[in-house]
């Protein structure tokens, strides 16, 4: 009987090492997927449009940049940006947030804005997306 006990302790070891070893090459592997490019796109400079040269009308712009990709519908009307919409969210969704850079970027009629507490790589990627949504315009 206890050579059978050593047999169960070592299988349930065994599990145990096991299962640690899953949890660690997942858990380091979801902080290698959220924290890749962030300071990359941290550093990122949003391009400058002139908000005077932008025809009225409505212009769909995007940000390829991993688990900030997104997509914006920015409407000009008499040079001014009266409307941002978003069409296609970044991975970890903030509405309030987003909601309120739009507001600053409206409010300011520039790109030129604080960015959002706890969201600067978020608001970039927001912010770089309105201006090439603007650059489109002919």
């Amino acid at each position: 009987m206890a050579e059978k006990e050593k047999h169960t302790g070592r299988n349930v070891l065994i599990v145990v090492a096991v299962v640690v070893l899953v949890l660690v090459v997942v858990v380091g592997g979801a902080l290698i997927w959220v924290t890749r490019g962030l300071s990359k796109y941290e550093r990122m400079v949003v391009q400058k449009v002139d908000f005077a040269r932008v025809p009225d009308g409505t212009y769909t712009g995007n940000f390829d940049g991993g688990r900030w990709s997104n997509t914006v519908r920015v409407t000009v009307k008499d040079h001014k940006i009266t409307e941002i919409k978003l069409i296609k969210d970044v991975t970890f969704k903030s509405p309030s947030k987003a909601q309120e850079l739009f507001r600053r970027v409206e409010a300011a009629q520039s790109l030129n804005v604080d960015t959002i507490s706890g969201a600067t790589v978020t608001s970039k990627a927001y912010l770089q997306s309105i201006a090439n949504a603007l650059l489109k315009a002919p």
